[in-house]
């Protein structure tokens, strides 16, 4: 049986404070909440549910080119590395894959673990709709996935990059673009 999959990327206690040249994301509170309500309902639907996570060890700060484009974010073992609490994460239930640049499926194991599970389509939330949810869904595509963006569940500093982020997934990548809302609703009837 071919499976859907909710793959979360970057809601991540780093993201949502401001920083040198790492500017939060748009829309925080409704982000928080939006993603929130995707994750119990996957969870509730046995949807699996899969956080694809910047993870970097505190030696590669000051030699790896990501943080050359910006500060320093996502050092495990720290707070700003964990997963926002609101979105109750469980790792009993839940996939964690720590990537290392934009696209999560990079030298990772975010493949292997879709196809062991029969995914064929991902459902995609996030931030950063502008790199890492963008670059996510390019990888999603290059491996056959089909790819539905939450638009409403994703968001970046720069609301004009949103909306050209979400144009260009569609554009280049197939990927439908539509609220939490109605994909649940979608979700449920087939279902049924």
């Amino acid at each position: 049986m071919q499976r859907t999959a909710v793959l979360v990327v970057d809601m991540l206690v780093d993201f949502f404070a401001a920083k040198d040249n790492l500017a939060p994301p748009l829309h925080i509170a409704s982000l928080v909440e939006k993603n929130r309500q995707v994750c119990r309902f996957a969870r509730g639907n046995n949807i699996p549910l899969v956080f694809v996570n910047d993870s970097f060890q505190k030696t590669e700060a000051p030699i790896d080119r990501h943080f050359k484009l910006s500060t320093p974010h996502c050092i495990e073992g720290t707070e700003g590395a964990k997963i926002v609490k609101e979105l109750e994460y469980d790792d009993n239930r839940d996939f964690v894959v720590g990537k290392k640049l934009y696209d999560g499926f990079f030298n990772t194991r975010l493949d292997s673990i879709l196809r062991e599970l029969d995914v064929k389509t991902c459902v995609v939330t996030g931030t950063w709709t502008d790199a890492c949810v963008r670059h996510t869904v390019m990888g999603a595509w290059c491996r056959g996935y089909d790819v539905i963006v939450l638009k409403d569940c994703c968001s970046c500093p720069d609301e004009e990059e949103h909306i050209r982020s979400l144009a260009y997934m569609k554009k280049f990548y197939g990927a439908e673009a539509i609220e939490s809302g109605v994909w649940m609703s979608r979700a449920l009837k087939s279902a049924a």
